[in-house]
């Protein structure tokens, strides 16, 4: 079997993931991980997906393809490659959060400081509501950084774009925000 990332855009529909789903099946596929959302009515999708060894990239597309009409399924297809040792720098996982009154550049701002410092983005959401800015960012930051060095520039950079900065080990964001514990009290 080989492995293949797959993605999907479309004008969100309702069926779009039965329809893939159904076709990577029809042609011998196992859905292994899945990724969806709907962003301001368009339909988002990823997935990687095991396929038997004989199934082209150009088949796994058409296949999705055709269960859309045309034009509607914007389909690629990769093939999986795993990280090698050494592009898997060990790290531990934290969430930052912005939020701020909206205007250009905020996510520019966010991501040059993080790629500069080779602090990986893991998960991204962000968006405006009544001209007030939302961002919430998992991110890896390697081992060996200063977590807390990264937490004081990202307050002091939050702070000249008049933002409200958190970066949170993961571990103690979930504890903060997860209600299930108190809920089952």
């Amino acid at each position: 079997m080989k492995e293949y990332i797959v993605t999907v855009m479309a004008r969100d529909r309702v069926g779009i993931v039965r329809d893939v789903s159904t076709a990577l099946a029809d042609i011998g596929g196992n859905v292994t991980h899945v990724s969806q959302t709907v962003m301001r009515c368009y339909f988002t999708l990823i997935m990687s997906v095991q396929l038997p060894d004989e199934r082209a990239e150009h088949e796994i597309r058409q296949a999705i393809e055709r269960k859309g009409e045309i034009g509607e399924l914007v389909v690629n297809v990769r093939p999986f490659v795993e990280k090698t040792e050494s592009e898997d720098t060990p790290c531990e996982r934290f969430v930052l959060t912005l939020r701020g009154t909206d205007r250009p550049g905020i996510i520019s701002l966010a991501t040059n400081y993080l790629a500069d410092r080779g602090i990986n983005i893991d998960d991204f959401f962000a968006y405006i509501l009544d001209g007030r800015f939302v961002m919430l960012v998992k991110v890896s930051i390697p081992l060996g950084t200063d977590a807390d060095e990264v937490r004081t520039e990202l307050e002091k950079l939050g702070r000249e774009q008049e933002l409200i900065v958190h970066l949170q080990h993961e571990n103690i964001f979930r504890a903060t925000s997860d209600v299930r514990p108190v809920v089952e009290l």
